[in-house]
């Protein structure tokens, strides 16, 4: 039988650097597989190269040509709603498909789960019950329309790390194309944190000793890595700590690897801080998330202020760079909590990297189970974003978000110009089209078309976008209107509005300020004819009506 793995990228408007995803999960799962009696019944079939680029019709294709028995889907917060979707499509057209989803977002009380085309659900992680899941698909074939199986990493006994992820040697334990690479050293954390589910599918810790980690640092260091980010929850939780780091130092003397941590800051000391720097790893995460004890107790994250600056402190005096989070919307923080993290973070300055998060909640966390109960309002869709709490209204987090804005810089990078000559960051080349339908098949999960605008086809111009994102509802767009002269601006806001009415997409729902609904998905551009000159106010109105309404 075939096993294919599918894992869809998550997408942003960024066009200056690749994207990151590496397929960790499928990776461990192959390595389960290939060492069980199970695997003799199975061939695994290569992901389509069309996963990381191309549109959910080009992926969707390259699907079927490869006729999979099965499909393994790992399912994130940004990628579960395409993943779905894309499910459902290729199940209508192979309706004996079998289809396991696995990943973070899986849990039993999922709101996209009770309707969705799968066989098997596995919540936690799926090395010891993956065999177990191939064989029941083999032999007991599931009937159409049946509720699927749950599978807990809680009822299967659990692996120690070197017997979860592939040896050393796999061909899969290699940096991609730009140099990156990524490695787990200890699988569990020793926080049980309300709005984290990652304690919850794993309670017990399994970590490498430090030579298993240096064979596979070596192998890396062979095959081109220049950045390793070590996926641990909690890299100075290992049981080994500072053993690690030498062994890190020895391997690296010369410091042609970067790596990337998250750590506790509170429990660092400079000594380690130092040994850090040493072994060259250059950027460190904390998670701070709150200063005040009452929203802390709340959330299960004990926290000493003051040692936790003396780690963040320590990282600088050796030239690490921090990354800091803090988090907005907790249960029975006020605005005051949230101004003071904001000032925490500000008086760094560009010495670390902040992050001010919205409170998100996620499936199977207790922050989730306990959402009533604590005031918590949220999106009913991913990314699950808190609205309001039992502190706060949806203005006031509104509020603070501006104040985060304006303190730290925006959530994300806004676009820099809708209206100009020349515009930046666009998705692919121009295709020149008078209005009609554009009758071209969509490649890209990122696509840009292209108007000629003129007054007798601007209402297939609205049909043309509107039809697009039908087709494509999942992907991201960006839609160039070309002027030769000025128009009335009533004809941008019907544009305007036509997109906003279209149906959410993920990052609209996480990016979107609470208090406007800017789209981020899908975005109007306004390019003028190199040849033509228009009045600068023009310019300035048009620019700042689309401004208001895209990211």
């Amino acid at each position: 039988m075939k096993l294919l793995f599918l894992q869809l990228p998550r997408l942003d408007h960024d066009t200056t650097s690749p994207g990151e995803n590496t397929m960790l999960a499928a990776a461990c799962l192959t390595a389960s597989l290939e060492r069980s009696q199970e695997s003799r019944y199975w061939t695994l079939l290569p992901t389509p190269p069309e996963q990381e680029a191309g549109s959910d019709q080009t992926l969707l294709e390259a699907i079927l040509q490869a006729e999979p028995d099965v499909i393994a889907a790992t399912c994130t917060l940004w990628n579960i709603e395409r993943t779905l979707h894309l499910l459902k499509r290729a199940r209508k057209r192979i309706p004996q498909l079998k289809i396991a989803l696995g990943g973070p977002e899986i849990a039993e009380e999922h709101p996209l789960l009770r309707r969705a085309v799968a066989d098997a659900l596995c919540i936690g992680e799926g090395e010891p019950l993956f065999p177990t899941i191939l064989h029941h698909f083999r032999t007991s074939p599931t009937a159409s329309g049946r509720s699927p199986l749950l599978y807990r990493a809680s009822d299967a006994k659990p692996l120690r790390l070197a017997d979860a992820l592939p040896p050393p040697d796999h061909p899969i334990n290699k940096p991609d194309a730009f140099g990156m690479a990524y490695l787990e050293t200890n699988r569990g954390c020793p926080m049980k944190c309300a709005f984290c589910c990652y304690n919850l599918r794993r309670s017990a810790t399994t970590c490498l000793d430090p030579e298993e980690v240096a064979e596979r640092i070596r192998i890396l260091r062979k095959r081109g890595a220049k950045e390793i980010r070590l996926v641990d929850p909690t890299f100075n939780a290992h049981p080994r700590f500072e053993e690690m780091l030498t062994m890190m130092q020895r391997i690296n003397r010369d410091k042609k690897i970067a790596f990337f941590v998250e750590i506790r800051a509170d429990t660092l000391t400079d000594k380690q801080a130092l040994m850090m720097a040493k072994a060259h790893i250059t950027e460190a995460e904390v998670g701070v998330q709150s200063t005040d004890p009452k929203v802390l107790k709340i959330i299960h994250r004990p926290l000493n202020e003051q040692k936790v600056w003396r780690g963040i402190e320590a990282l600088l005096r050796h030239h690490i760079k921090p990354t800091v989070d803090f988090m907005y919307a907790l249960p029975a923080q006020d605005a005051e909590d949230m101004r003071r993290s904001l000032n925490w973070l500000a008086r760094f300055g560009d010495k670390i990297h902040p992050q001010f998060l919205p409170t998100l909640l996620l499936p199977g966390t207790e922050l989730r189970d306990r959402a009533k109960e604590l005031g918590l309002h949220a999106q009913k869709l991913p990314p699950y974003r808190v609205l309001s709490t039992d502190k706060l209204t949806p203005k006031q987090l509104a509020e603070i978000e501006q104040a985060a804005a304006e303190t730290l810089g925006g959530f994300d990078s806004p676009t820099p110009r809708f209206v100009g000559k020349r515009l930046e960051g666009l998705f692919n080349k121009r295709k020149r089209t008078q209005g009609r339908k554009d009758t071209r098949t969509e490649e890209k999960n990122r696509n840009t078309l292209y108007f000629d605008f003129s007054y007798e086809t601007f209402h297939e111009i609205c049909e043309t976008i509107h039809e697009a994102v039908a087709r494509e509802p999942h992907i991201l767009w960006q839609f160039v209107v070309t002027l030769d002269e000025e128009i009335p601006l009533d004809f941008i806001e019907s544009l305007i509005t036509m997109i906003r009415r279209l149906p959410s997409h993920w990052l609209d729902r996480l990016i979107s300020p609470l208090n406007h609904k800017k789209v981020v998905s899908r975005r109007l551009f306004i390019k003028i004819n190199p040849l033509v000159t228009m009045d600068p106010s023009w310019l300035a109105e048009a620019e700042d009506l689309l401004e208001n309404a895209f990211h």
